[in-house]
C-alpha cells in the first residue's frame, strides 16, 4: 500500500539533495538563490524553481497559485539556505528533534529578555505572512548567536499546518517546547520545599 507523500518527506529530500551537492561544492549557487528569493512571491521566484519543483508531489502542484504545501517548502527551504551560510556543519538536524521551540529554546539565557520578546510577538501573529516576517526575525537572531540547527522538515510541516486552520496548536506546541522546563516528581517537590519559608 502506497502512502501519500507528506511535506516533510520532500523537504527531507530536496535538503539531502542540497547537502550531497554542497559535499562536492556544487550547491552555492543553490543556495545562494534561495537566500535571494526571500522577500519574492513563489509565483515570482522563477531561479528557484528548478530547484524545488522537480521534487513537488502531483498532490502539492497548484494551478497557477501556490499551495500551501508550496509555500511552506519554499519558506523552510529559504530559511535552510540562510541557516546554511558560512556554517560550518549541516544546519538541518534529524527527525529526533523536537521542533522549533526546541530550536528557539537553545537561545535562551540568563537574560533572555530579547529572544522571548520575539518568541512571544512571533506567536501572537494574526496572520501567516505576520508570522512568516517575524520568523525570518527571529532566525536572524538565531543565526547572529552561531551554528543555529533546525529541523527544517519540521518546520514545512508546521507551516503547512500553520496554513491550514492549526495556528493555535502549532503555536501552543512551539510554546511548550520554547518554555517547558524539565520537571519530574522529585524536582517539583524540590521546588515546593524550597519556596516554603522557614519558620521562627
Amino acid at each position: 500500500m502506497n502512502r501519500e507523500p507528506t511535506v516533510y518527506q520532500t523537504v527531507q529530500v530536496i535538503i539531502n539533495t542540497l547537502k550531497d551537492a554542497n559535499e562536492k561544492r556544487s550547491t552555492s549557487g543553490k543556495l545562494a538563490a534561495l537566500r535571494n528569493s526571500v522577500g519574492k512571491e513563489y509565483e515570482e521566484a522563477t531561479d528557484v524553481w528548478p530547484l524545488i519543483l522537480p521534487f513537488i508531489p502531483d498532490e502539492f502542484m497548484g494551478k497557477g497559485k501556490a499551495t500551501f504545501a508550496e509555500e511552506a517548502i519554499y519558506i523552510a527551504l529559504q530559511l535552510y539556505a540562510i541557516g546554511q551560510q558560512g556554517a560550518s556543519k549541516n544546519v538541518c538536524v534529524d527527525e529526533q528533534s523536537n521542533g522549533m521551540g526546541e530550536s528557539l529554546k537553545a537561545l535562551r539565557s540568563d537574560d533572555s529578555t530579547a529572544i522571548d520578546r520575539r518568541f512571544n510577538t512571533l506567536i501572537a501573529s494574526s496572520t501567516f505572512d505576520e508570522f512568516v516576517y517575524h520568523l525570518r526575525q527571529i532566525f536572524k537572531l538565531g543565526k547572529s548567536k552561531g551554528d543555529f540547527s533546525v529541523n527544517y522538515p519540521k518546520l514545512a510541516e508546521d507551516l503547512y499546518w500553520y496554513q491550514r486552520g492549526k495556528n493555535k496548536q502549532i503555536c501552543l506546541r512551539w510554546a511548550k517546547d520554547y518554555y517547558r522546563r524539565k520537571y519530574n516528581s522529585e524536582t517539583i517537590a524540590q521546588t515546593e520545599s524550597d519556596s516554603i519559608p522557614e519558620s521562627n
